[in-house]
């Protein structure tokens, strides 16, 4: 049953990959030199392994496309501004603390992110983020159909 789920994980990172690479070129080509072009070159470079392998993240980032499918400056725009705490409340990444619930963040490489955009490893380093609270400490999130 893992390889089930593991192929189909992949096959997912897969699919994401292949509409943000669409949307970054398509983007360039529309308004070049504009910094978007930088992105484009470390995915190509670097490949899917920029991608997280995080579920909740790669939901989030199906969602940002698959959302603005007509739309690639609404898509690059939703990539590059959204904070976790604006996507829709069955996305957002939401932990329990004592009695009161929080929108979680993104670890990697030492920093706490709040960035959709921080979810994709465009620093090229290669580092596994995962999902923090404020200070930085590895989290569970709540599932979102509860």
């Amino acid at each position: 049953m893992n390889d089930i789920k593991r192929s189909l994980l992949e096959a997912k990172d897969v699919n994401i990959y292949k509409k943000l690479l669409n949307v970054l070129g398509e983007w360039t080509d529309k308004f070049p030199a504009s910094g978007v072009d930088n992105l484009l070159e470390i995915l190509i470079e670097k490949g899917k392994k920029l991608l997280p392998k995080d579920k909740r993240a790669l939901d989030i980032l199906d969602y940002i496309f698959t959302s603005n499918s007509e739309s690639v400056s609404a898509a690059v725009q939703q990539l590059l501004n959204t904070r976790f705490l604006d996507l829709p409340v069955d996305l957002k990444p939401v932990t329990k603390s004592g009695r009161r619930y929080e929108v979680a963040f993104w670890h990697r490489d030492g920093q706490v992110l709040d960035k959709v955009k921080d979810l994709i490893d465009f620093t090229g380093k290669g580092g596994a983020g995962f999902w923090c609270d404020v200070n930085g400490g590895r989290i569970q999130l709540l599932d979102s159909k509860e």
